[in-house]
């Protein structure tokens, strides 16, 4: 027996379009869903391949944005053909459906692979008729209406899961064929813009990286360059001289390091003072080169109840303790206190020069083995670097690569902007 279908209007909408969309549940709509096989059929072991026939989907494959095939498992030809279901036929809507729940990926001609399989994690929807699109499906998921009866549906604390019962029983508003084309063309369109500027970002990302690299080992070098206040804006006023050799130091006799304090849970939670940084810190929006903010401040009472040395210089950050010293996370902060987990280094020369060769040091090879990896500035202070002999081709090497920082900052934050005007109109689009 079908369901009472209700009745309501999206707050925005295309022009040309009137009339209430129709709420149903997902059995309604037309929309089978579809498990992959179970038991003795399951592919394990020596039915995987690194390459071959058919992608055997596994949860890293479907995530919140769609597909992601950058690391992906293959069935054997053999396997796939012992198997009845769970593979994908064109416009299948993948949805994960254990432990990591709600994560949608559409099968249609922008992906790049033609034959893949769902595991247990995950069911297929697939239209049974023309009353839904397959891509306004897709983009409903992502909608705040059906994403919160996704999260409403789900079971379990440890592993949420969804059955196929529920489902079926899964509500949302759709309008007409028409409509839901028109929606689906223009979220469709958003995600291209987006898709672009992250292919953008990866592009300046990888481009910055053979650079640095030939720019650290010398492979490109800068020039001097002549007093051009006669031939101002004009081109050609490099001398063409070289910049003395560089030379090599260890980076005890070029900076300071300083660790941090230990950092009590009663002095912790203030929104106030001075920020006193953990290592966490340094994943919060805004600090991915500068220290902007953190999750703990502290007042004057307590830096001089304490006895804490605030430090006001500008110091390159990164963890000492733990596996996040293999995660190579540097920043820089001033005017600020960090806890026992991590570690600051000063440099005597060009901070934003100092910046960027700390990047191209790997200093996780430095740590001492154990169940808690750490090192200690003594661990450090013996690393050697080649550092050019003035302060003019240190500055020119910063400039250069700092404004290629700077255009992949303005990518990121197109990005983060189009992605939360995509936000705002799936909440407005949608019923």
């Amino acid at each position: 027996m079908k369901t009472k279908q209700s009745k309501c209007v999206p707050e925005l909408r295309f022009p040309g379009f009137v009339g209430a969309w129709e709420t149903r549940t997902l059995r309604d709509f037309g929309i089978a869903v579809i498990d992959g096989d179970r038991g003795k059929n399951y592919p394990n072991g020596d039915d995987f391949t690194p390459e071959g026939f058919c992608i055997f989907l596994n949860a890293k494959n479907v995530t919140k944005s769609g597909f992601d095939f950058r690391e992906v498992i293959f069935i054997s030809d053999e396997k796939n053909k012992s198997l009845s279901k769970g593979e994908l036929a064109p416009d299948d809507v993948v949805l994960t459906t254990r432990g990591t729940v709600g994560n949608i990926a559409l099968f249609d001609s922008s992906v790049a692979y033609t034959h893949l399989r769902i595991n247990s994690g995950m069911v297929l929807l697939r239209a049974t008729n023309s009353q839904l699109s397959p891509r306004f499906l897709n983009s409903a998921f992502f909608a705040p209406p059906l994403d919160c009866e996704v999260k409403k549906t789900a079971f379990g604390s440890a592993q949420p899961q969804l059955t196929v019962k529920g489902i079926y029983a899964l509500k949302f508003g759709a309008p007409t064929l028409p409509e839901q084309q028109k929606i689906a063309d223009f979220l469709t369109a958003v995600d291209g813009r987006i898709g672009q500027l992250i292919q953008k970002k990866a592009l300046l990302e990888d481009y910055k990286k053979g650079v640095m690299q030939q720019l650290f080992t010398q492979a490109i070098r800068f020039k001097d360059k002549v007093n051009c206040e006669a031939r101002e804006n004009a081109l050609g006023c490099d001398h063409g001289n070289d910049f003395p050799d560089w030379e090599e130091k260890n980076l005890g006799e070029i900076g300071s390091f300083k660790s941090g304090v230990g950092f009590s849970e009663s002095e912790q939670g203030g929104k106030e003072g001075t920020p006193f940084y953990k290592v966490s810190d340094m994943n919060l929006s805004g600090n991915e080169s500068v220290m902007k903010s953190a999750n703990h401040y502290v007042t004057k009472a307590q830096i001089n109840d304490n006895k804490y040395k605030v430090v006001s210089e500008k110091f390159i950050l990164f963890a000492k303790v733990g596996a996040a010293i293999f995660l190579e996370r540097k920043r820089i902060a001033t005017n600020f206190l960090i806890d026992n987990n991590m570690m600051a280094f000063t440099p005597s020369f060009d901070l934003e020069f100092a910046k960027h060769l700390f990047a191209t040091i790997r200093l996780s090879k430095f740590a001492q083995v154990g169940a808690l990896p750490s090192y200690n500035a003594s661990d450090l202070k013996t690393i050697r670097v080649s550092i050019p002999s003035t302060p003019e081709e240190q500055t020119k090497i910063a400039d250069f690569l700092s404004a290629i920082d700077r255009k992949i900052a303005s990518v990121a934050t197109q990005i983060t902007e189009t992605q939360t005007l995509k936000r705002g109109l799936l909440q407005q689009m949608f019923v």
